[in-house]
């Protein structure tokens, strides 16, 4: 596959107006094609698509992503939950079935714009029954029943989830996939880091590269120095209960009491899945001292946005006293609810009123997703996925902010069907802009 130059964008002049890439994207949208756009991290994908959420028919636009995260951040529900055929792991016509009822089949119909968002954890059986299903119950022959779809991921990141040694299926393996998407784009603009060799590093690992200057740079950044007026790298692990442990341990160790934070959530039945989908839980506990990270976008020209590391400081001193964090960006603020909407299967709609904030010692690969780390401490030593080495790499802003602690090349891997499916992505882009003379 050829080296693809990826450029950065400064991030004192990123701009608020869409780039040329995006703007192909966005008009290919408005022209009713069904596309997938795709693109390293931080490239704006998600930027992208709340734009085109945003140029859609409400009432006809159904906004989903395959993972309860994901579809938080574009204020929408989960892929499973509009489809309403529970694990997709049923025949056929037991998916139908459950499509068929009178709720579930009347948001099929209503559909004229499915959004998908993080396509690329999809599995492709699961997709290519959902094509079929969207036929069926809408009664129409045409490719997804005739509803346009956008969908984005970068199947570089996480794959499907499989049972043991199940072969992963991707999305773009489908018939479905080659009879539906009309357009596929890749964003190269790189706007979450601005170091140009830095972006370059990442984009090796991406390809399942490590060369021998990418090693000696990151295994460099394990004797780095990252702690900052008091506030620690936050550690990412493979595997959940390792965070939840971690947390716990730091948080019982500081002096002081705890004071908890409890959500307001409009409907109580809905909390369990909240807490699935929410960045933040139902019940944040905090003491002085506490790390915790900032997981919605305040004000970002202050540096208060989705990722940002600070440390609890104290409270105000009325009756709610809600904490006061201190940034590693040098602010001081005082941190009060916010309202996340989410939508479920059905079309019910339920809140959660909460303080955006979470413990910081550590968090999830997984979880992270989305987010820009300013302070990012990183074990890959229980990688088990191909992909997963750079989702937790590119989370970080700046190759200053970055400690890898134990970087080995066998951790860098790519899927080989992925690598082919860029390739011919990339390949085809590159004779779009060539002439046939030159051919």
């Amino acid at each position: 596959m050829a080296r693809k130059l990826v450029t950065a964008v400064p991030r004192s002049v990123i701009p608020v107006k869409l780039s040329k890439e995006q703007s192909s994207v966005l008009e290919a949208v408005s022209k009713g094609r069904s596309v997938f756009f795709t693109g390293s991290a931080g490239t704006g994908k998600s930027f992208l698509m709340k734009r085109i959420i945003g140029t859609l028919p409400p009432q006809h636009t159904f906004a989903t992503a395959s993972t309860g995260v994901a579809a938080c951040h574009i204020g929408g529900t989960t892929l499973h939950a509009f489809a309403g055929i529970g694990s997709g792991r049923g025949t056929l016509e037991h998916c139908v079935q459950l499509a068929s009822r009178a709720q579930v089949a009347q948001q099929w119909r209503k559909c004229k714009h499915l959004v998908i968002d993080e396509i690329s954890m999809v599995d492709g059986e699961f997709f290519e029954k959902l094509e079929a299903v969207a036929r069926v119950i809408r009664r129409n022959d045409q490719p997804f029943g005739g509803i346009q779809l956008i969908m984005c991921g970068d199947f570089l990141q996480l794959p499907p989830v499989t049972k043991g040694k199940e072969k992963v299926n991707f999305c773009f393996q489908t018939q479905a996939w080659k009879k539906c998407i009309q357009m596929n784009i890749e964003l190269t603009e790189v706007r979450r880091q601005s170091d140009k060799s830095f972006i370059d590093v990442l984009q090796q690992i991406r390809l399942g590269r490590c060369p021998d200057y990418v090693y000696t740079t990151l295994r460099a950044t394990a004797k780095q120095n990252i702690q900052r007026d008091g506030i620690l790298a936050t550690r990412l692990c493979t595997h959940k209960e390792d965070v939840n442990q971690i947390n716990e341990h730091h948080l019982q160790k500081l002096n002081g009491e705890f004071k908890l934070f409890t959500s307001t959530d409009s409907d109580s039945v809905y909390t369990q899945q909240i807490n699935g989908m929410c960045p933040v839980p139902d019940k944040l506990n905090l003491k002085v001292g506490a790390q915790v990270m900032l997981t919605k976008n305040l004000d970002v020209q202050k540096g208060l946005v989705n990722g940002a590391r600070g440390i609890v400081i104290g409270y105000q001193k009325d009756n709610d006293g809600y904490p006061i964090v201190k940034f590693r960006c040098g602010m001081e603020e005082e941190i009060k609810p916010i309202r996340w909407s989410f939508k479920f299967s059905g079309g019910n709609i339920s809140t959660r009123k909460q303080i955006p904030l979470k413990l910081a010692w550590a968090i999830s690969i997984h979880k992270s997703q989305g987010m820009t780390l300013d302070c990012v401490e990183i074990s890959l030593s229980r990688v088990f996925e191909c992909g997963q080495s750079y989702v937790a790499l590119s989370r970080a802003k700046c190759l200053e902010g970055l400690r890898v602690l134990d970087f080995e090349k066998s951790c860098v891997k790519a899927n080989l069907e992925v690598l082919r499916f860029y390739h011919k992505l990339d390949l085809h882009k590159r004779m779009m802009q060539t002439s046939i003379g030159d051919y």
